[in-house]
Parts: C-alpha cells; structure tokens; sequence
C-alpha cells in the first residue's frame, strides 16, 4: 500500500482490489481497533468460521495486496462502510 502514489505515476490508475483497500483502511480507521468485533456484532456471517476467515484475508492483504481475493475485500469493505456511516459507492 505504500507504493500506490508511484503506481498512480507509473500505470496512471489503481486497480480495483487497491481502490477497494484504501476504502477498507478508510472504514477501518473510522471504526477503530475493535474493527473486527464490530462487524461480527453488526452481521451475523462475520461471526462465524467462514466470516472470521474474510476478516483475516482482508487485513492480511493491507500489507501485502498480492494476497486476499478482491470478492472477500468488497463484501468485508462495503460492511465495515456501512458499521462505520459510510455510504458505499459502486465499485467500478
């Protein structure tokens, strides 16, 4: 994530799972640490096995965007845009 303004400058955009990142990160902040919590509190699939393993998969690829698959990131982002009052916009 910390090389996206060279990749802005280089290939002249971002890609969708990188767009989709930053919203999370954004979201994230915004509802704070307990980030995780919040989301299984607030919708029932993020409060099982399956959910859980989302949540991981998504803030695992904050550090390195060649992980996490770009479905998990957007279910995981438009949810914690909701928790946190943002309105989600579409994707592309």
């Amino acid at each position: 994530m910390n090389d996206l303004h060279a990749r802005v400058a280089e290939y002249g955009g971002l890609s969708i799972k990188e767009r989709l990142l930053i919203r999370f990160v954004r979201s994230r902040n915004i509802v704070g640490k307990g980030w995780r919590g919040v989301l299984a509190a607030n919708d029932p699939f993020f409060n099982t096995k399956l959910g859980g393993d989302y949540l991981t998969s998504v803030a695992q690829a904050v550090s390195d965007s060649s992980r996490g698959n770009v479905d998990r990131i957007e279910r995981v982002t438009i949810a914690l845009e909701k928790v946190a009052g943002i309105t989600p916009v579409p994707i592309v």
